[in-house]
C-alpha cells in the first residue's frame, strides 16, 4: 500500500508540477488542497439520492435519449421539450402493458413500447412512470413489477443508462379530481423508487423541488389541469434535464490526497520528486521503482 501510494503522488507530482489548476475538475465542497492538485476517484455512487446539479448541457446531449411511460412522458413529446429525443409513451400506459400495448407510431406500423426498443439502440432512457400505478392496492406489486421492468430494460438495451424519475406532486386541483392520488401515497411510492434505485444502480431524477409550492404542491401557474406540466413548467423541467445529467465527470466522487500525510516523505511535496530526480538532498542519485 506504501508503495503504491508512493508511486500515485510520484505520478502526480511529476505529471502536474507547474501547471494551471483546472477549477473544472474541482467539486463544489472541495477547497484548494496543499500542494499539487493530486485527486483520486471515489468509485461509489450513492443511488439512493436524485442526481446533483451539474454543469449544463446542449440539447445535442439528448439526441439518443428516449422518455420511456404515461401522460406525463407523452408532454415530453407535446411540448417539444426535446426534438431530438424520441417519446415512447401513451396516456394512461401502466408499466404492465409495455409488452402487449400498441402505443407508437401510427398504423400497420405502431408498435409497443417494447418492440420500440427492440428496433432501435439508445444511450440513454428516461423512465417516467408510477403515477398510473398510484392506485394500485398494494404498492408492493408495483415495486416488484417496476423492478422487473428495469430487468428486462437492461436485457434488452445493455448499452443503456437508465434514470428513474420520482413522481412529482399535484397541485389543489389535481389532488381534488384524482381520487387514487394523493402526497401521501406518492410520498409512499417515491421510497420505493429509491430503494430500487439503490437495488438496480439506477440514477434517479427528482424535478419535483423546482415545481413546487410552498405547500408542496405543484405550482399553479406551471399546470393546467392540476397534473400536467404547461409550457412554463416543462421550460423549468427542460433546465432541469440539462443541469442533471450522469455522465461520469460530472458526478464522480473525488478525494484529496493528503500529501503532508504521505507515508512516502520523499514524495510528500511539490517538487521533491523533481529535486531528487536531479541527484536528491544529498547529491546522490536515487535508483527507479522496477514496479
Amino acid at each position: 500500500m506504501k508503495k503504491s501510494l508512493g508511486l500515485l503522488l510520484s505520478l502526480c507530482l511529476a505529471g502536474c508540477a507547474g501547471q494551471p489548476v483546472d477549477s473544472s475538475a474541482l467539486m463544489k465542497e472541495n477547497t484548494t488542497p496543499k500542494g499539487c492538485l493530486c485527486y483520486r476517484t471515489i468509485t461509489d455512487f450513492d443511488y439512493s439520492q436524485p442526481l446533483a446539479e451539474t454543469a449544463p448541457v446542449s440539447d445535442d446531449f439528448f439526441s439518443d435519449t428516449a422518455f420511456l411511460g404515461d401522460s406525463r412522458a407523452v408532454g415530453v413529446f407535446d411540448y417539444e421539450v426535446f426534438p431530438q429525443s424520441d417519446v415512447l409513451a401513451s396516456i394512461g400506459l401502466s408499466i404492465n402493458q409495455w409488452q402487449i400495448k400498441k402505443v407508437i407510431g401510427e398504423g400497420k406500423e405502431k408498435q409497443t413500447v417494447w418492440e420500440a426498443l427492440e428496433n432501435k439502440t439508445y444511450r440513454r432512457l428516461v423512465l417516467i412512470v408510477g403515477y398510473n400505478e398510484l392506485g394500485w392496492e398494494y404498492s408492493s406489486v408495483s415495486k416488484q413489477k417496476l423492478g422487473s421492468l428495469i430487468d428486462g430494460l437492461r436485457e434488452v438495451q445493455p448499452d443503456a443508462t437508465l434514470l428513474l424519475q420520482k413522481i412529482y406532486p399535484c397541485s389543489a386541483k389535481g389532488y381534488a379530481r384524482e381520487k387514487d392520488v394523493a402526497p401521501e401515497r406518492i410520498a409512499e411510492y417515491n421510497a420505493i423508487f429509491t430503494e430500487l434505485a439503490q437495488e438496480k444502480q439506477i440514477y434517479l431524477l427528482d424535478p419535483a423541488p423546482l415545481l413546487m409550492d410552498e405547500n408542496g404542491e405543484l405550482r399553479e401557474e406551471l399546470t393546467a389541469d392540476g397534473v400536467h406540466l404547461n409550457t412554463e413548467g416543462f421550460a423549468i423541467y427542460k433546465d432541469y434535464m440539462k443541469t442533471h445529467v450522469e455522465e461520469g465527470k460530472n458526478n464522480e466522487k473525488m478525494e484529496c490526497i493528503d500529501l503532508d500525510g504521505a507515508d512516502d516523505h520523499r514524495l510528500s511535496k511539490p517538487g521533491q520528486a523533481e529535486r531528487e530526480e536531479r541527484g536528491g538532498s544529498d547529491g546522490t542519485a536515487e535508483p527507479e521503482s522496477g514496479s
